[in-house]
């Protein structure tokens, strides 16, 4: 039995025993700390369980995680479906292994990438190319998703996880400095964070699609 089948079986039985009505596939995955964080965090995503979502490890020099639709044929019939990659190590760093990060801020990290997703789902296939397209032309755009990536997991209740894994990035001396400036400049900051986690509906971003 292949390793990716057997990982596929193993995620399977954990959804069936504990996280039902999800389609969660583990690729090269071998802690059950990632694991379980992840379906920690898909279980609290309603709009993700009617579509297949996959979490694969491998090794990523340009970021720690990259959450992206999958676009094929399916995908222009309306089947949507998700691939999460992950990386070994945490960006810019040898030595940090991502099964090593805090459990909280593993959950952080999982339900901004997810948050992408959620806020993907509504999208046709066209309006998520024209997605693409935009954030990787406009750093304007860029912040805005990133804003609402950081909003949709707030709104599922992961506020104090987020602010973990903002802490985590910025108080590590390993972490490189251009990484917290990208963080700093496109993403929400600690107090904004919990700001948003008071006033919702105020603080509410929007991507304009």
């Amino acid at each position: 039995m292949s390793l990716i089948v057997s990982v596929m079986i193993q995620a399977r039985y954990l959804n069936a025993q504990s996280y039902p009505l999800m389609n969660v596939h583990f690729e090269n995955i071998t802690s059950e700390k990632i694991k379980s964080a992840f379906l920690e965090v898909v279980q609290r995503y309603d709009t993700l369980h009617d579509h297949k979502i996959n979490l694969k490890q491998l090794r990523i020099k340009s970021s720690t995680m990259q959450a992206q639709p999958v676009l094929n044929w399916n995908s222009l019939k309306g089947i949507k479906s998700y691939k999460v990659k992950l990386a070994l190590h945490v960006r810019d760093s040898d030595t940090l292994l991502v099964e090593d990060m805090p459990r909280n801020v593993l959950i952080g990290w999982f339900a901004h990438e997810l948050g992408h997703l959620v806020d993907y789902a509504p999208l046709s296939t066209w309006q998520m190319i024209i997605y693409g397209i935009r954030y990787l032309t406009s750093g304007k755009f860029k912040r805005k998703a990133e804003y609402k990536a950081d909003y949709i997991a707030i709104d599922h209740g992961f506020d104090q996880e987020i602010v973990a894994a903002k802490k985590y990035i910025f108080e590590n001396d390993l972490m490189d400095q251009r990484y917290k400036d990208k963080i700093s400049k496109y993403y929400m900051s600690i107090d904004e964070v919990l700001v948003c986690a008071e006033e919702k509906m105020i603080a509410r971003p929007t991507t304009g699609l």
